[in-house]
């Protein structure tokens, strides 16, 4: 999972900035607390591409865990209930069956594959997950209440000691106060196996994402909105050599947005971020004081230039500090300060298609290792194809460069930074043959270089899953 904290309402799904990104674009832009009332929007209508409401909010959910699924990803769960079915729950069940041919992330050359995990360890592996749970609304009066709960069990046919159960869970309340003032209160918990890229631990760590928000929107006039909210995200580790990155951000953000359409926003906003760290770290055997805090100032535009065509997009500058007390001078071994931005470009040639186009330059970080972050600079394409109602195809190519600004160590100043190049490829089938049952095929083909050969793999992953909702 990659955090980049410029993107407030960020889903952190993926495991590299590269899916992150490009994820997103099969289903285009849109806040997450709006709503659509369409009892069946087209998601390639312009109303549903620039609406952003609850149905594309959840479905886009959805093309993320299809983008993003990992070496022991879970099944697709199937979409929550519309805002038409009034209160309801659905239960599922669902299983995924994976292949990755380099589960470790480790280089070619990289031979014992693990030499302290169990004597059966190999470089690929089969994955079977088998996963349940349900999601529901509530309807209160003019009040919403979101909730979903899951469970993932999943079992390795070689790597043995990374079986493991996880999940996920989340409990929204959508308010309404008078016909100006709405927003969201919600907590959100997830359990998952740690991506090996991002912590090069070669072991189970399962890792605990907890967070909790409230944001919200006042509506001045016919035309301004002031928005604001605040949100505290806690990641802890369930392997003890991993501990020490355990973390707490504490975010706030407020704006005011211009509308002049249904579809063209206009915005200005400032992001403030606090990072806290475990106390006694050092760093090269030196005390190091790893919190940070953030400064984002940034302006922010959505607009349809045509009726099949859009842009979401924003500018701004960042600026990034550690304490100045730390030995190790901050501004050698981690502050930062540049600017920011991203721009994603949405077309409909057709009913039935969709081309994705997207660039960034952002500062970015894993957030299972939070405080070795970077620059990243990349763009993605990714044409969308709904031949059927019941069938969805996207496919996304990336490329990704990550400029690691911190120093790695004191010896690091002697030697060039650390640089990697992500590419990937990948494909996503998505089909729904009848109302209950939900079926996936997904294949990606990534590599990343470096001028640190350690950090040097290529990995090819696939799955196939199938999920079916009991009503």
């Amino acid at each position: 999972m990659e955090s980049s904290r410029e993107d407030w309402d960020a889903v952190p799904l993926c495991k590299t900035a590269t899916d992150a990104s490009t994820a997103r674009l099969p289903i285009a832009v849109g806040r997450e607390g709006a709503f659509v009332t369409r009892s069946k929007p087209d998601i390639f209508s312009l109303e549903s591409v620039l609406a952003g409401g609850m149905v594309l909010r959840r479905l886009t959910k959805i093309i993320l865990g299809l983008a993003c699924a990992g070496q022991a990803g879970a099944a697709i769960a199937p979409p929550p209930p519309t805002l038409d079915e009034g209160t309801t729950f659905h239960l599922f069940v669902g299983d995924q069956y994976t292949y990755d041919d380099n589960l470790y992330r480790i280089p070619a050359s990289f031979n014992p594959v693990v030499s302290t995990l169990t004597p059966n360890a190999t470089r690929g592996d089969r994955i079977n997950t088998l996963s349940g749970g349900g999601a529901g609304q509530w309807f209160i009066g003019r009040q919403v209440i979101d909730f979903s709960l899951r469970a993932d069990y999943s079992r390795f046919a070689n790597n043995t000691a990374l079986n493991n159960t996880g999940g996920d869970g989340s409990l929204v309340w959508n308010w309404l106060v008078g016909s100006h003032f709405s927003g969201q209160v919600g907590a959100e918990f997830n359990r998952s196996l740690a991506g090996f890229a991002e912590t090069r631990y070669l072991g189970r760590d399962l890792v605990d994402l907890k967070t909790y928000f409230g944001k919200g929107t006042f509506q001045v006039g016919p035309h301004w909105a002031i928005v604001g909210g605040a949100r505290e995200t806690e990641i802890s580790h369930g392997a003890a050599a991993a501990a020490y990155n355990n973390f707490k951000l504490r975010s706030g953000n407020a704006g005011m947005e211009f509308t002049t359409a249904v579809s063209d926003t206009f915005g200005l906003e400032y992001l403030y971020t606090r990072g806290l760290y475990p106390q006694n770290y050092t760093f090269d055997n030196l005390p190091f004081d790893r919190d940070f805090k953030e400064d984002i100032y940034r302006g922010t535009v959505k607009y349809a230039l045509t009726e099949k065509f859009n842009v979401d997009a924003y500018a701004g500058y960042l600026k990034h500090t550690l304490p100045p007390q730390n030995i190790l001078p901050s501004a050698i071994f981690g502050n930062f300060s540049g600017d920011i931005w991203r721009a994603t470009f949405n077309w409909l040639p057709t009913e039935k298609t969709q081309l994705g186009f997207a660039g960034w330059h952002e500062l970015h970080a894993y957030l299972v290792n939070a405080s070795n972050y970077f620059i990243s600079k990349g763009f993605s394409i990714s044409p969308t194809w709904r031949p059927t109602d019941k069938i969805t195809v996207d496919f996304i190519a990336s490329r990704e460069d990550q400029d690691y600004v911190a120093i790695q160590s004191v010896l690091g100043l002697l030697a060039p930074p650390r640089f990697d190049r992500v590419t990937a490829e990948q494909i996503n089938v998505f089909y729904i043959p009848r109302e209950r049952w939900t079926l996936n095929l997904f294949f990606r083909n990534e590599r990343r270089s470096s001028n640190q050969t350690d950090f040097t793999f290529s990995d090819r992953n696939g799955n196939l899953s199938f999920t079916y909702k009991f009503w």
